[in-house]
């Protein structure tokens, strides 16, 4: 065990109270996702257990979990397992693009336009809660804008909440008028998205990690639960600011957005630490069947795929 790598350990510990249910999840994504999705809860308390976390907390976090339909439950014999429900499936993986993909997309400089005058009250807040997890905003009553929505995660969206037919979709561009000055994009979109607090979020990342590269490009050999502990804080703090991020296009982004450099931080540090994570993972998590599998090969895709 590295000495040096506790007091970092404790201070990301410390960087603001860290929720059990959050933290389940977070190891569910990062670590049990590509390996069927399903451990034992004794696997879950030992894994925990080096968070601060004791069993009785860890079973009534997954319990809230299991209620809100995120985990099932299953007994065998004495034993108890969870799983990620076929419901949560989608939502895992739309967090597995946001919070690993290293890519930029390209912006035609179109903007979506999505009218909801015409859905029912429920209707509308549950479309528009599915619009802002794809970085949608509110511009005015009833319309919501993206610069360059993804088409199809849109399309697959209204056809699993069946308002194909109850929605009107736009396309629009800004126009100079000639009127001396450039379209005032910058506050349009400062107004509609909170750039501010995800930018001072990202910073706040920046300073909490920044001093871990230097231990790690020092250190020979990591400790295989520190780097457990160090993987899974760091993509749960990332994970935290990534996914409020609408992943602007950087044309209508501040000068200096501290996005980029977050997310190049993050994955230097992940490829790191992921193979000693992996050796702690496999010798810690259970199944029915035993030892949790392999990572599938999507899991090596991560930050444009990890360095073996």
């Amino acid at each position: 065990m590295d000495s040096r790598l506790s007091p970092l350990i404790q201070q990301a510990l410390d960087y603001e109270t860290v929720s059990g249910t959050s933290l389940i999840m977070t190891i569910f994504g990062d670590a049990i996702a590509h390996r069927g999705g399903c451990i034992s809860l004794a696997s879950l308390i030992d894994m925990l257990s080096g968070f601060g976390f004791n069993e009785r907390f860890v079973r009534t976090s997954v319990f809230r979990l299991a209620k809100g339909e995120w985990l099932s439950s299953e007994r065998i014999g004495r034993l108890s397992f969870y799983r990620v429900t076929e419901s949560s499936v989608r939502r895992f993986q739309q967090a597995e693009t946001r919070i690993y993909d290293m890519g930029q997309k390209a912006w035609d400089g179109h903007w979506d336009l999505v009218l909801l005058s015409s859905l029912e009250l429920e209707a509308k807040a549950q479309l528009k809660k599915e619009l802002e997890w794809l970085g949608c905003a509110s511009i005015a009553p009833n319309l919501m804008a993206y610069p360059g929505l993804d088409q199809g995660k849109l399309r697959q969206l209204l056809r699993e909440l069946d308002m194909g037919e109850q929605v009107v979709i736009f396309q629009a561009s800004t126009l100079d008028l000639g009127l001396g000055s450039p379209p005032p994009l910058p506050r349009m979109v400062s107004v509609n998205w909170p750039l501010d607090d995800i930018s001072r979020r990202y910073e706040e990342f920046l300073a909490l990690y920044r001093p871990l590269l230097p231990l790690l490009e020092d250190s020979r050999e990591l400790d295989p639960g520190q780097a457990f502990q160090l993987r899974t804080l760091l993509i749960h703090h990332y994970r935290r600011v990534q996914l409020r991020d609408p992943h602007l296009p950087m044309a209508l982004l501040p000068r200096g957005w501290p996005g980029m450099a977050a997310q190049t931080l993050c994955a230097n540090i992940y490829n790191m630490l992921y193979q000693a994570a992996e050796e702690y993972i496999w010798s810690t998590g259970r199944t029915a069947e035993g030892p949790l599998p392999p990572a599938d090969a999507g899991f090596y895709q991560r930050f444009g795929g990890l360095r073996r």
